[in-house]
């Protein structure tokens, strides 16, 4: 039977996977509707950063439908859920993409085909080594089936940790820090978007990162829902 951690855990796990989802679609809608490019690669970016939570969101649901966590995998000396760093981490090299594409688009455009190519090497490199080694990517706390979720963290002697360190980082001092610059420099509705896109990175990745240090418990299930306030803010910035 789940813990109250656990449920606290999973619902909101589920509860921004869920929402990202809901406002990732209506983005992409109002984007098709207005033909409004970037507000597409904004709605990419939302999906995406839902995603970061599919591995508790499935680790959870499946609790609740068989009463066990998600299948462990044998690699001596360790019995490893290999499955959940996957479903939940390879989808941070698409997002941050995605989002550098945002930030390029709009802080450097005649050189963002610069930028975008470097990262895009940088995502390739990562998503392959998590592919041929998740087991070891990632310290693991797998509880006794079906009282929590599983909690995983980044093993720092392995390559995909320094990568996921570069994305935050980058997003951070390049969207962030540049978004801010921008909206210091302009003037009305342009400075409320630019400061909305600027609170938006910097939110995210504060709280994924928090999400990557911190065990599971009461204070990490409510702040994890500033990943809902974080993509509400990205679209604001966006939309027209």
């Amino acid at each position: 039977m789940l813990s109250l951690i656990g449920w606290l855990d999973g619902i909101s796990a589920t509860g921004v996977l869920t929402t990202n989802l809901i406002i990732g679609i209506y983005s992409l809608y109002k984007s098709r509707k207005l033909k409004a490019k970037l507000l597409t690669v904004t709605s990419l970016t939302i999906f995406f950063i839902g995603l970061l939570w599919l591995g508790p969101t499935t680790d959870f649901l499946k609790i609740l439908i068989t009463g066990t966590n998600i299948e462990s995998v044998w690699f001596y000396p360790v019995s490893v859920p290999v499955i959940y760093p996957i479903l939940s981490y390879m989808w941070a090299a698409p997002g941050i993409f995605f989002g550098m594409y945002i930030g390029g688009e709009l802080i450097m455009p005649r050189k963002k085909w610069y930028l975008l190519t470097v990262f895009l090497i940088i995502c390739i490199a990562y998503e392959f080594f998590l592919f041929i080694n998740p087991q070891g990517s990632f310290t693991y706390t797998v509880p006794p089936p079906g009282s929590d979720i599983i909690d995983t963290s980044s093993d720092y002697s392995y390559y995909t940790a320094f990568f996921l360190i570069g994305f935050i980082l980058s997003i951070i001092l390049f969207n962030g820090i540049g978004f801010l610059v921008k909206a210091f420099k302009a003037t009305g509705v342009i400075k409320k978007k630019f400061f909305a896109l600027a609170f938006g990175f910097i939110l995210f990745a504060i709280i994924v990162t928090f999400d990557a240090l911190i065990p599971p418990g009461i204070f990490l299930s409510i702040v994890r829902f500033g990943i809902i306030l974080s993509s509400i803010l990205l679209y604001i910035g966006i939309k027209t």
